[in-house]
């Protein structure tokens, strides 16, 4: 998947039946925010690094090889 140097909105990858699959195996506790739902414009990049804060680098950086693999 071309996640266009991280500007990708969240929006897309949630949309995305396959991205949303590697989302939720990865990051399941953030897939139940209300956030989520008001976070379509928000890019990877942002999500990534407010995400930074609660999540190991490494689960990010796992996330982020599945996804371009899709």
């Amino acid at each position: 998947m071309d996640l266009r140097n991280n500007r990708i909105t969240m929006g897309e990858l949630l949309a995305d039946p396959r991205s949303r699959q590697v989302l939720a195996r990865h990051f399941p506790q953030a897939m139940a925010l209300p956030i989520l739902a008001k976070a379509g414009t928000m890019t990877l990049a942002t999500a990534m690094k407010l995400g930074a804060a609660y999540v190991p680098r490494k689960a990010i950086e796992a996330a982020l090889a599945e996804l371009r693999q899709l």
